[in-house]
Parts: C-alpha cells; sequence; structure tokens
C-alpha cells in the first residue's frame, strides 16, 4: 500500500482543519495508508476521533513540532507522498531528507505574506491546491508549479432552518432570552479573527434601532481573544446581555439560536465554513471582503459586506456602525428579513450542491496514488 503523510499546523477544530478531515476522508475508499503529523497544541486532539472515524486506514497521529524530528520520521517511514499544510517543522526538514519527496501543499489564503512561507521549499513542490481562484499570486511568490483549485465544498448532510420550537430550546439550552434578537460569533477565536468587532457592531445596531440586541459568543477563544473580549464587554452597555459558552460539544445550537451571523476577521480564506453553518439555518450572515468571500457572496442576498480596504486591520468602528445604520430598514420591515433569510438558505444550498471536492482531491493526487 502507499503511504500518504499529512502535516498540519494543528488538530483542533477550525476551517482548516475541517479540510484537512475531509481531504484524509476522500482517500478511504484507496488502498492507502495515512499518516497525520502536526506540530501545535500536543493536548487539542479535537478532531482525531474524526480523522480516525472517516478512514479506517489512519494509521498514526502523531504531534511532531521540530525540523530534526520531523526529519527523523519521514527518514524512518519513506512516505510516497507528503501532503503539506503549515507545518513549519516539516517545511524545514524537506531540503534535508536527501531524496525527492513528492510533495502537494495546501494554500489557504492568498495573501503575500502568507504564500512567502513557503518560498524555501517552492522547488520541492509538486502541486499547489488552491481553495479559490488566487492563482496568480501563487505564480507571482512560488512559481509555475501545477495549481489544482479545489473550493473546500464537501459533501455533507446540510442542516435544515431550524423550527421555531428549535429556536426555542438552543436558547434555553444557551441561557439566551427565547424572543430576544441575538447576534453573534461561533467558531474559534483567536487574533486574527477579531470577535470584539461583533460586540461593537452589535451595540451600534442597539443605538440605531432602539431595541435590545443579545450577543453570542459560542467557541473555543485563544488567550489574545479572551483578553480582547474580556475588555470589550467590561466596557460595553450590553455587558449584561453577552453570553460566552466557550468550546461547544456540539456546535448546531450555537448558529441555531442566532438571528445573524458577524464576521469581523482581519483576513480569511477562501469562504469560512462557519458561514455555512449558519446561512444553511436560515442566518444571514455580516463578513468583510477579504478572502474568497466575495467570489461567492453577492451583498445584500442572504450577508451583507463589509468593504475593507486592507487584511491587517479588523473592520474600523465607523465601517462597523454604518452597517448596523444599514441593517435596520430590513429589521423594520419582517418581510423583508425573511426574505434575507431564505436567500441565506438558497446560497448556502448552491454552493454545497453537486460539488464534488473529495473527487477533485483524489484526482490532485493521482500521479501519486
Amino acid at each position: 500500500m502507499k503511504h500518504v503523510v499529512f502535516a498540519h499546523r494543528k488538530l483542533s477544530f477550525g476551517g482548516g482543519e475541517r479540510v484537512l478531515i475531509e481531504q484524509v476522508a476522500a482517500l478511504a475508499g484507496l488502498p492507502v495508508r495515512v499518516s497525520v503529523l502536526f506540530n501545535k497544541d500536543p493536548d487539542m486532539r479535537d478532531i482525531e476521533p474524526e480523522l480516525r472515524a472517516r478512514n479506517p486506514h489512519v494509521e498514526t497521529v502523531l504531534h511532531l513540532p521540530g525540523a530534526w524530528g520531523a526529519w527523523r520520521w519521514l527518514r524512518a517511514n519513506r512516505p510516497d507522498l507528503l501532503v503539506l499544510c503549515n507545518h513549519k517543522g516539516v517545511q524545514r526538514a524537506l531540503p534535508w531528507l536527501g531524496w525527492r519527496l513528492p510533495t502537494v501543499v495546501t494554500l489557504h489564503e492568498h495573501y503575500e505574506r502568507h504564500l512567502r512561507k513557503y518560498q524555501g521549499i517552492r522547488r520541492l513542490v509538486d502541486r499547489w491546491i488552491i481553495t479559490w481562484a488566487f492563482q496568480d499570486a501563487v505564480r507571482a511568490n512560488l512559481g509555475e508549479q501545477p495549481c489544482s483549485l479545489i473550493h473546500p465544498l464537501y459533501s455533507r448532510a446540510g442542516a435544515q432552518p431550524p423550527s421555531p420550537e428549535a429556536k426555542r430550546e438552543a436558547r434555553r439550552l444557551l441561557g439566551l432570552p427565547e424572543d430576544a434578537f441575538v447576534l453573534g460569533y461561533v467558531g474559534q477565536m483567536d487574533r486574527r479573527k477579531s470577535a470584539e468587532g461583533a460586540l461593537h457592531l452589535a451595540e451600534a445596531l442597539e443605538q440605531a434601532w432602539g431595541r435590545p440586541v443579545h450577543v453570542l459568543f459560542a467557541g473555543r477563544e485563544d488567550h489574545h481573544a479572551r483578553t480582547a473580549l474580556d475588555a470589550a464587554i467590561a466596557r460595553s452597555p450590553l455587558k449584561d446581555r453577552v453570553v460566552r459558552t466557550g468550546p461547544l460539544d456540539q456546535i448546531a445550537p450555537g448558529f441555531i439560536a442566532l438571528d445573524l451571523y458577524v464576521m469581523t476577521s482581519r483576513n480569511e480564506g477562501f469562504f469560512p465554513i462557519a458561514l455555512l453553518e449558519a446561512l444553511e439555518r436560515g442566518v444571514p450572515i455580516v463578513v468583510p471582503t477579504v478572502g474568497g468571500i466575495t467570489t461567492q457572496l453577492q451583498d445584500g442576498q442572504g450577508g451583507f459586506l463589509m468593504v475593507k480596504p486592507d487584511d491587517r486591520r479588523p473592520p474600523d468602528p465607523a465601517l462597523l456602525e454604518a452597517t448596523a445604520r444599514r441593517l435596520v430598514p430590513l429589521l423594520n420591515d419582517p418581510e423583508a428579513w425573511r426574505a434575507q433569510q431564505a436567500a441565506a438558505v438558497t446560497l448556502a444550498s448552491g454552493l454545497a450542491t453537486d460539488y464534488d471536492a473529495a473527487s477533485l482531491f483524489r484526482e490532485a493526487l493521482g500521479t501519486w496514488l
């Protein structure tokens, strides 16, 4: 059996980790042995059970952070193919191997600073997998190797818009009022996500709308996110109407409880999977114009774009306040808001239907399998 090793940054929940799961699962029907190496947070193995459940050929899941350890492991195991995504130890080890290990790199972001990470190994890479159409940036920064465009839209059982009772139950579970207007963010929170921006938008919306707004933050918070949220909530007039759940065993109630999903990231990749999770449940989204989001979302069609001029800073307060004011007429018109909810479901269905990313991934790797 051929041996494929996936080298990834971490195994905690996240959009990039969801792509890793689906890539590993795409090989389940093939006679291919699989190993997974990761280099961050050794005690956070959130997705390991799903990796093993989705592909019975997963043999090894190993925390291996450094270049020396990666070199020794690769030399000892001599895999037939490496699928790499931001594992710095493996990147540094590649030039030392002494033999040509076929290598495919998954790129989630088009930003020059992200692509520069791979310049040291660009001549050792056989194929780039890009998650949306930024091949021109790859050519400019990394070279002429083939690019396979594979959107991270994997076949899965789509969630249905919740019934009123399901929404009430989700809110009871999370400690939110059943009849409130709730906006929020569900997903991992780190410095890049700038989740405190959702609170600023909620404050601006309450002031412009004249109705109470409740806020939900559901998901794991790293140190930077926790510190920023602590400070923002402490000074917020909405502080008594903010719910923070931390990690949830089941993430679905977080999305079901929302009326509006707000993402205020500095930068993103293709189209964050959390956006799909919200849209398919009929929750309109507010998102910045970063990554590949604008390639899939038309403004005012189930979601609202905040036009942001760079990928270094989160949406500024003026932009959040203008977005809040823009939402008020829609929220005051129940029919218009129901139309946005319906458009959200339609968008999610259109994105996720009849797109076989797993087949495209197997095709990209076919030369070596």
